[in-house]
């Protein structure tokens, strides 16, 4: 999943989160499962806009709630390792060290399927405080 496919997940899960530090873990948690999914690394540039754009969107839709600042920032934090250490160097991160499986490129479909996610964790973000 690519950078703002992590931060949405992130988010809504933050809003699941009793506490701060559990909304951080679980975004965390959730960079690998999403991994899994076949997806295209952009440039740095790019990911970088993205990840600033996605975090600034999820904070101000899940009314700037920390838990859900922090479940997005978790979910973004592992891809701070290939942003530093270079997508060739060695890594450590269970989806970036390839001892899971990491998606690769798999066609279009991609984008479609990592913006679909994206906007249901945005209504996710949105809608689901009101429902606890």
């Amino acid at each position: 999943m690519s950078v703002y496919g992590h931060i949405a997940i992130g988010a809504a899960l933050g809003t699941l989160a009793p506490h701060p530090a559990a909304a951080l873990a679980l975004g965390v948690a959730a960079h690998v499962p999403a991994d899994l999914v076949s997806h295209y690394d952009l440039s740095r540039k790019v990911e970088l806009f993205m990840a600033a754009a996605a975090l600034i969107l999820y904070t101000w839709l899940g009314g700037f709630a920390l838990t859900t600042a922090l479940g997005a920032v978790g979910g973004a934090l592992p891809d701070v390792e290939n942003l530093v250490r270079g997508r060739e160097a060695k890594k450590y991160f269970p989806s970036h060290s390839r001892l899971l499986r990491h998606g690769g490129p798999r066609g279009r479909w991609d984008v479609l399927v990592q913006l679909g996610v994206a906007a249901v964790m945005a209504g996710w973000v949105v809608w689901a405080p009101a429902l606890w």
